[in-house]
């Protein structure tokens, strides 16, 4: 691998560069183009490069018929090979029957250039056959070359002990060597295509191996760690709050998908990153008692589901530990500084629960040969849209879902019908962007299934009626959410440590107003702060179709909330103003979490209590790390799971100022 990578590669090539003696004369040799110009870089890096030039393998220019290519590889033990070397032979004289034509005896043009690769079956014994092949060169590029290469060459590396100890060992007695045969085949296993930007450290590309996961990311793969013959230097920082590296150098951190720790799997590198690997799943060697069969046929590849594989019971289990991990992590707390995180909290409806969904499609294809329309636009020209669905895992290809488990029954009927009436829309040409893909939208809303942003739609929860256009963000799962709202108002109105009731309310990132205006009973006062303006509509609407007249809303970020100003010009709504000792300060940010910005405005105001509802507690443990150094300690972290069979964890965490 490291062959093939330094060949294909060598202007990016630490040890190419250094034989040179020149980056810019490497990066030159590099934008030469032809067969001569691939086989002089394989000269320099099988002559002069570590380790490459460990073994005598060699390339060979001829001096006579110049204008013809002759190159070999090989082992300096070939007695046949010697003779070879000593003798300078024109082309025509050359002794390989695969290079002659059989009627002339004399040499054959391949395309204007041919080369022979010869290998010493002694030197592997676990080789099929000795090999010579024939290379003919190609239009545009010469990246034959490297694919007719390659496979042979990297064998010879992998199997003679190439970069392993110097100690030699013998045959075995029951194995004879073949008899040498000259022949121009092709392999019998094709050569794997490398990509491009493949980096070739500290794994081969398709190695596998067979490991012993660990725990999972917060992404839900499967964490192995693989022991490194020689230490790595690319530690976590201190500090640093990714899981993407080993804090031991011997250890190299790969990430497996559709695995449960504990369990032993047999799996494959498809890209080396600087800290990390990512692998594909080959095989379950050692299975854990918590894996199921998934439902869906396409949980294994599709992004949109992690955990189908494992029972619910370990998912919340593994989401409970999860929290409590990145809270002492990422957080910087001790166990012993905060309660033990909640078991996950969760319902019965774990398939068809999912009030929206959002497939894509990517941009449509054209027949070949469509021209544009005299408007030189596609508009109106017929087209073909391919996969309808979601991404794959670890991947931006698409995956095609016709139907989707965790979606509501009302969604997945409507779903047939609108993959349906989309290709239809491309064939007939009236796509309003033919270039572009799309998302396509299927929101349930109890009445019917909304497919339009635009719409305004309605859904109840805890008895009261919230509006709002069915593009916009509302939680998604309404077997879950009523629990979710209960302990919210529970978490900010229960009374102080002093004894006092909490009355009034501040919800920031408060969206269409769930939290304060489900908690508008419990107060005197709510505010809520948004910066979608779209939102702020809906939630004062909201209000007023409640009948609620103690909240107000405002469109800004959630830093300008703390600012003494009147809102809708109602002198009793100052947050200013508001009691701190009894003040409760509702949190719901976007995944990114809270602004810093935000919390130093938070901790000038020192509120009796924060109440912070969060979809991703690593963002959630960060920000609770500044509101325990403000002098709030944790009262309790309950982890909730909104979206069973994925990855996804909604947690709330309460905060109370310390006397």
């Amino acid at each position: 691998m490291q062959f093939e990578w330094a060949w294909q590669h060598t202007h990016r090539s630490k040890v190419f560069r250094e034989a040179v003696g020149d980056d810019a004369l490497a990066k030159r040799m590099k934008r030469r183009r032809g067969v001569r110009a691939r086989f002089d870089e394989l000269r320099v890096l099988l002559g002069e490069c570590e380790p490459f030039n460990s073994y005598p393998l060699e390339v060979y220019f001829p001096e006579e018929e110049s204008h013809e290519l002759f190159c070999t590889l090989m082992p300096e033990r070939d007695n046949e090979a010697q003779e070879i070397r000593k003798k300078v032979c024109p082309v025509d004289e050359m002794p390989f029957a695969a290079a002659t034509d059989a009627r002339t005896k004399k040499a054959q043009k391949v395309n204007g250039s041919w080369a022979q690769m010869h290998f010493d079956l002694s030197l592997f014994p676990s080789a099929a056959s000795t090999q010579s092949r024939l290379l003919g060169q190609r239009r545009h590029q010469s990246n034959w070359a490297l694919n007719a290469v390659t496979p042979q060459a990297s064998h010879f590396f992998a199997t003679s002990g190439f970069n392993q100890s110097d100690e030699k060992t013998e045959p075995e007695e029951e194995k004879t060597e073949s008899p040498k045969v000259e022949v121009a085949v092709e392999s019998e296993q094709p050569a794997v295509k490398i990509p491009a930007k493949f980096k070739p450290y500290p794994f081969q590309y398709h190695q596998e191996f067979i490991v012993t996961i660990d725990s999972l990311t917060n992404l839900g793969f499967g964490i192995a760690r693989i022991d490194l013959d020689e230490p790595h230097d690319n530690l976590v920082a201190e500090g640093d709050d990714s899981d993407e590296a080993s804090n031991d150098p011997k250890k190299w951190v790969v990430f497996v998908p559709n695995v449960i720790p504990g369990e032993s799997a047999r799996i494959r590198i498809y890209r080396n990153y600087a800290t990390y690997s990512d692998a594909d799943l080959l095989e379950i060697i050692e299975a854990s008692p918590d894996r199921i069969e998934p439902k869906c046929d396409l949980a294994n590849i599709c992004g949109g589901c992690q955990y189908q594989h494992i029972t619910v019971d370990r998912q919340r289990q593994m989401k409970t530990i999860q929290v409590q991990e990145l809270f002492e992590r990422l957080g910087g707390l001790e166990a012993d500084e905060f309660p033990s995180v909640l078991p996950t909290l969760g319902t019965d409806e774990v398939f068809g629960y999912r009030s929206k969904i959002t497939p894509h499609y990517d941009a449509p294809l054209k027949k070949k040969g469509t021209k544009k329309n005299k408007d030189g636009n596609y508009k109106g020209i017929s087209c073909e849209i391919g996969p309808i669905g979601f991404k794959e895992k670890a991947s931006r290809r698409l995956v095609d879902v016709p139907y989707c488990y965790i979606a509501t029954p009302d969604i997945n009927e409507a779903l047939a019908r609108v993959r349906d009436e989309t290709r239809q829309t491309a064939r007939e040409g009236k796509l309003k962007k033919p270039t572009k893909g799309a998302t396509l939208l299927l929101r349930d809303a109890g009445d019917g299934v909304e497919t339009d942003h635009n719409v305004y739609v309605k859904t109840t929860v805890k008895d009261l009626v919230f509006r709002f256009k069915a593009g916009n963000f509302f939680q998604n799962n309404p077997f879950m959410l009523p629990k979710m709202v209960d302990l919210v108002v529970d978490a900010a109105t229960i009374p102080s440590p002093s004894g006092k009731a909490m009355t009034h309310l501040i919800d920031c990132y408060c969206g269409s107003g769930l939290f304060a205006i489900g908690s508008s009973s419990s107060f005197e006062a709510c505010v809520g702060i948004e910066v979608n303006e779209m939102a702020v509509e809906e939630a004062r609407e909201n209000a007023a179709l409640n009948g609620i007249e103690n909240c107000a809303f405002v469109s800004a970020s959630a830093e300008a909330i703390f600012d003494p100003v009147t809102l809708e010009g109602r002198s009793d709504l100052i947050v200013g103003d508001f009691p701190k000792e009894t003040t409760v300060v509702v949190v719901d940010p976007p995944r990114k979490g809270c602004s810093v910005e935000f919390l130093e405005q938070l901790n000038e105001y020192k509120p009796q209590r924060v109440v912070y509802m969060s979809c991703d507690p690593a963002t959630q443990a960060r920000d609770a790390k500044y509101l325990v150094s403000y002098g709030y300690e944790i009262v309790s972290v309950q982890p909730f799971d909104l979206f069973p069979q994925t990855r996804h964890i909604e947690c709330l965490a309460t905060f109370e100022l310390k006397d």
